[in-house]
């Protein structure tokens, strides 16, 4: 994740008024963190599940 983002902004610096270039990074972070939450969001689900099945 934290390549392709990192290549993203690398790619894109070349090409981009700093300005759209701060645009274009928000908007990146934003992907990113709605990543992590899906990732800590199936993390939880499946820690919930190996609980259940513990404990039933």
């Amino acid at each position: 994740m934290m390549n392709q983002l990192a290549g993203r902004i690398g790619g894109a610096a070349l090409s981009m008024s700093p300005g759209h270039l701060v645009d274009k990074f928000l908007d990146w972070l934003e992907e990113l963190r709605g990543a992590m939450a899906l990732a800590e969001i199936d993390g939880l689900a499946r820690n919930e599940v190996r609980t259940r099945m513990l404990f039933d």
